[in-house]
């Protein structure tokens, strides 16, 4: 919930509010690219836009 509060309960894409029961805590750099669990590395995003950036970052991996 200290991600939630600091991001003021809104998806940090498009503002959307939140839903804990279906929205996602993300990690902006994947901990696969080096990314930490850090604070500073999650974002609240809206279960839209957090599978708007899946698919991106797997068409970057995947080179589609």
């Amino acid at each position: 919930m200290r991600i939630a509060a600091r991001d003021s309960f809104c998806c940090a894409q498009c503002g959307r509010a939140w839903n804990e029961h279906i929205d996602h805590v993300d990690h902006r750099v994947p901990l696969e690219a080096g990314g930490s669990n850090d604070d500073a590395n999650l974002q609240l995003l809206c279960v839209d836009c957090h599978a708007r950036k899946t698919a991106a970052e797997a068409a970057g991996r995947f080179g589609r």
